[in-house]
């Protein structure tokens, strides 16, 4: 790897370009390569210029940076991040499933987040965006033929009144979004579960998140919220600022919201939900660790393997970035380790095991 990182910087705006590129040059192993006033700019010094790093933001005259990032990515390894709006979510998983490695909330010219927070944020998505092999990309993005598992034919909705008898606990980072599209379009609505998601996302993407795995599952996926009652057949998705944990009254299993410290720097904290989950269902419980920067869940999913659970953990071949993964691995807390596209059959199979075993 180079010496330092080299960003091209892509935005519509001047006064963007003059905050991201002020906020770069806080960190002297960061350069700024050039900057980019619209999205056919962007893709022809994306090739001239080469560089490590490209923040994109989404809405751009003449080519947008939906558009523009197909483009760049066949004509340079650059690792995207895309600079998006609270306001349409949508459009930033579309750009995710597309390619890009991850996303900032866009900066405004009123906003009150002060340079040095901002500075803290982008520098941080930098560096991890550069650790990123740019061959693991397309990997982790695309769906090989091969190794997507379909689920089984869903049952009719009085299914959804069966026993909960397991649930599974899934967590994801860097890369996560478009690595839980791809588990849950293979999880069926027949199977006796409950899922839980804790992704790390910035405040107000959450719900959207749900929204866009709900549309491609069979299975209802919805926002958590404090004092829902998990049901067969329905995922939740943690929201930011607050630990999502599971706690069991009078035998009903319900979601419930803790404002205790942030775990890795983070709340909602893989850690503290399989935890919680490891407690309340035992040898009931499943974990899941997908790619992500950093150790959150593996200590999570050590504790669900010591209470008889199952724990699945994605493999580096196909993990945009092996840290929680591969920390879980270290920590020996996986009872397999699998490629991205058996996730879910992984999950279907370990399901029907305590569904035969009841």
């Amino acid at each position: 790897m180079r010496s330092v990182i080299r960003v091209l910087v892509v935005d519509d705006s001047a006064l963007i370009r003059q905050m991201l590129s002020r906020a770069l040059a806080m960190d002297p192993r960061v350069v700024v390569a050039g900057v980019a006033k619209d999205g056919i700019e962007a893709v022809e010094l994306a090739a001239d210029l080469q560089p490590d790093v490209i923040t994109l933001d989404i809405e751009m005259p003449e080519m947008t940076g939906l558009e523009a990032l197909p483009q760049i990515r066949r004509h340079s390894d650059a690792r995207v991040i895309m600079l998006t709006s609270v306001d349409d979510p949508e459009t930033t998983y579309r750009a995710l499933a597309l390619g890009a490695v991850d996303f900032i909330p866009k900066p405004t010219a009123g906003m009150a987040t002060s340079i040095t927070e901002l500075t803290d944020t982008l520098l941080k998505k930098i560096r991890v965006a550069y650790r990123i092999d740019p061959a693991q990309i397309p990997a982790a993005a695309s769906r090989s033929s091969e190794l997507i598992q379909s689920p089984d034919d869903a049952k009719p909705l009085a299914a959804l009144t069966e026993h909960l008898l397991a649930c599974v606990a899934i967590a994801s980072s860097t890369g996560g979004p478009p690595a839980l599209e791809r588990v849950f379009e293979g999880l069926s609505v027949s199977l006796p579960a409950a899922y839980i998601v804790v992704q790390h996302l910035p405040a107000g993407f959450s719900a959207s998140l749900a929204k866009r795995l709900n549309s491609i599952s069979g299975i209802t996926v919805q926002e958590a919220e404090d004092g829902m009652f998990l049901e067969v057949g329905n995922a939740y998705v943690a929201p930011y600022g607050k630990h999502t944990v599971v706690d069991v009254t009078a035998g009903l299993a319900r979601i419930a919201f803790t404002d205790d410290p942030s775990v890795h720097g983070v709340r909602p904290a893989a850690d503290a939900l399989f935890k919680s989950v490891a407690e309340a269902f035992g040898e009931r419980a499943v974990g899941v660790v997908l790619t992500g920067m950093g150790a959150d869940g593996a200590r999570g999913a050590l504790a669900i393997k010591k209470a008889g659970g199952d724990v699945i953990i994605q493999d580096e071949a196909t993990s945009v970035v092996w840290g929680m993964p591969g920390t879980a691995v270290k920590l020996n807390a996986g009872r397999r380790v699998v490629p991205l596209g058996l996730v879910a059959a992984e999950i279907r199979r370990s399901i029907r095991v305590r569904q035969e075993v009841s």
